[in-house]
């Protein structure tokens, strides 16, 4: 029997104000993010980001591409070859081994190195067929559904769940690897917004509610956030991991406390937005 999935206490009417806090910062800039057109392409960049930060899967993208020009080279190039072109982001090896693993099935499954027949599929069917593919998860599977295929998914990643957590929308206790947290946090997101949100989310994570000392201080969420799990509510305000000439922001808007039954300002413009 499967667990339903609950939100912490009023949840759901936080991750709503939530969405609405960090839109109003950053507007979505999913440029920044660097998601990848492709399937393929968006399938190995998801891979490469497991467990580091934008800037250096960023760097270790273009350092593969420049490597290997084609996933032939990659499909034929030894794993010592491979493993050192992946070596600036971390867990190289790992990296490198479910890559080459990853081709091989796509060339099994698909008679080519090509996800370009997820286009003809519905979504649970490309969800399906991502799942069952070496290094790829849920998340991996909604940001190839999201990024490549324009389809109304919510990737949620350790950034989304982080500040998920903190904002307490989601219990501490919540366990990451549960489905049924995936679908349920998906499900109760807007469909028109879960692009953007999911963007934003992914943002402020790299940027502001970092896994270690959170910029607390420069948080646009701060009216609201309980900030739960963090021992100490001490304000640590580390430098941006990411440019800001990129983001075009220095920090995030502070937005008004809200007083009352005041709400906060809306923004009237709608942003397109995408991330991973």
């Amino acid at each position: 029997m499967t667990l339903r999935f609950r939100f912490g206490p009023h949840g759901r009417e936080r991750l709503h104000e939530l969405e609405r806090f960090l839109d109003l910062a950053y507007g979505a800039p999913e440029s920044l993010l660097g998601n990848q057109a492709d399937p393929l392409d968006e399938t190995v960049y998801i891979i490469l980001s497991f467990q580091t930060d934008l800037a250096r899967f960023k760097e270790t993208w273009q350092r593969l591409r420049t490597t290997f020009p084609c996933w032939s080279d990659v499909e034929h190039a030894t794993l010592n070859d491979l493993s050192a072109a992946l070596r600036p982001g971390g867990l190289h090896r790992q990296k490198a081994t479910a890559i080459k693993r990853l081709l091989r099935a796509v060339r099994r499954q698909f008679g080519e190195l090509s996800l370009d027949a997820l286009h003809q599929m519905g979504d649970a069917e490309a969800e399906q067929t991502l799942t069952r593919l070496p290094g790829m998860s849920w998340k991996g599977a909604r940001c190839v559904l999201l990024y490549t295929l324009d389809r109304e998914v919510f990737p949620i990643d350790g950034n989304s769940f982080r500040v998920l957590q903190r904002a307490g929308v989601i219990p501490v206790s919540a366990v990451y690897r549960r489905r049924s947290l995936h679908d349920a946090i998906q499900e109760a997101v807007d469909p028109k917004l879960r692009r953007r949100f999911h963007v934003n989310l992914v943002v402020h994570g790299q940027e502001v509610c970092l896994p270690q000392r959170p910029r607390c201080d420069a948080c646009p969420a701060a009216p609201f956030c309980p900030r739960r799990g963090l021992r100490s509510r001490t304000l640590a305000p580390a430098p941006s991991r990411l440019a800001v000439a990129e983001l075009k922001i220095s920090t995030p808007r502070r937005l008004p406390v809200r007083s009352g039954n005041s709400s906060p300002r809306t923004s009237p413009a709608d942003h397109a937005a995408v991330a991973g």
